[in-house]
């Protein structure tokens, strides 16, 4: 069992708890590139030093596109890194990824969404320093090119290798340890009820929300040390989970609300997840896109309603009193949108994305969510 009590299909290579020992996490005579950003690398120079990478890549920003990313690559290229170390938050990993997808293969922009079977990828050791995305524990990543989310996937992109330490994440200001926590906090609960959802990556969400729930609050408002690093576990998790089951409804929507108003990711997701929390809850044989059954996504919605403590018709207010205990805006209205967004919203949602959702939702169902949301 690992540190995580998790069972050996669910545990993932995490040999290391301290970023001190990085170096070790090397096979002598490696050609690392270290992809970093900018906070990381002022807090840890001693390990980045030790670490000696062939050369470093911290130019990108937060949702890194993809002409950031075949930088990266290039530069793997050029120094013949045979690994990839990623130490940063979720864009950081996300670039690393991206670079060892291409490094080896260069990858047209339209093929990016279909990478080959055989992907020759650059392995990664990730290193994350916020808890939210648990990019570390996942095979997919998000780039944008032209301004619209891209998704790379493939098994080859998983870290082999990952260090959770705790003190990276302490030193996240509140509304970063927000939504980041919230993010995590809903891919543990998209992850059980999904559609791809498996015994196992409930079993991960499981365990996830008993680190995110009773500590999420504390991590952010009085930045404990032990709440933060519960809810670094949790995020970690609910990344597992997330891995086997991919997103649903609340992270489809959540695109457009960033795109339109620039609100942070997590927080995005957050807003809209008790309302589509309710509506699965409501799900009748009609609308059923999970072919388990009415009961099971009844049962599952039962569950995590339970695990926050209230039920499945009081989720939305329970979401609305988590973000105001948060410090961020409790509605759409409040975050920036306008009411004559909301339509225009919906019908921009992508399908592919609600596929996953265990409740079909029609583009009416979508607008009156937003409004309900609103």
């Amino acid at each position: 069992m690992s540190p995580l009590e998790l069972p050996p299909e669910l545990d993932t290579q995490m040999r290391s708890w301290t970023v001190g020992d990085l170096a070790s996490l090397l096979e002598p005579g490696a050609r690392p590139l270290l992809v970093v950003d900018e906070g990381a690398r002022r807090a840890c120079d001693d390990p980045i030093r030790d670490l000696a990478p062939r050369a470093t890549f911290s130019d990108f920003t937060p949702n890194p596109t993809s002409d950031q990313g075949r930088r990266a690559a290039s530069l793997a290229r050029e120094v013949e890194a045979d690994v990839i170390v990623a130490f940063g938050g979720g864009s950081c990993i996300d670039v690393a990824k991206f670079a060892a997808a291409t490094a080896r293969r260069d990858v047209e922009d339209a093929d990016l969404t279909r990478l080959p079977e055989d992907l020759d990828a650059v392995p990664i050791i990730a290193i994350p320093t916020t808890s939210g995305t648990g990019s570390e524990a996942t095979h997919f990543a998000a780039i944008y090119r032209d301004g619209t989310k891209c998704s790379l996937a493939h098994p080859a992109l998983r870290p082999v290798a990952c260090i959770l330490d705790v003190s990276l994440h302490r030193r996240m200001p509140p509304r970063l340890a927000a939504c980041a926590g919230l993010d995590a906090l809903c891919q543990a609960c998209e992850s059980s009820w999904a559609v791809g959802s498996t015994t196992a990556s409930r079993l991960a969400s499981a365990l996830a929300m008993r680190h995110l729930v009773p500590h999420l609050v504390r991590s952010v408002r009085d930045a404990d040390p032990d709440a933060r690093r519960q809810v670094m576990l949790g995020a970690h998790l609910a990344g597992i989970a997330i891995d086997v089951a991919m997103t649903t409804a609340p992270h489809a929507i959540s695109y457009q609300l960033t795109s339109r108003r620039g609100i942070p990711h997590g927080h995005a997701v957050a807003l809209t997840f008790g309302h589509v929390a309710r509506l699965n809850h409501a799900v009748t044989t009609d609308t059923l896109a999970d072919p388990r059954g009415t009961a099971h996504v009844r049962e599952r919605v039962e569950d995590l309603a339970s695990a926050l403590d209230t039920t499945p018709e009081r989720l939305p207010e329970r979401m609305r009193t988590l973000l105001i205990d948060l410090d961020l805006a409790p509605t759409l209205g409040d975050a920036g949108l306008r009411s004559g967004d909301l339509a225009d919203i919906a019908a921009r949602v992508d399908p592919v994305r609600l596929s996953n959702n265990p409740r079909r939702l029609t583009r009416d169902d979508l607008e009156s969510l937003l409004r309900e949301a609103f």
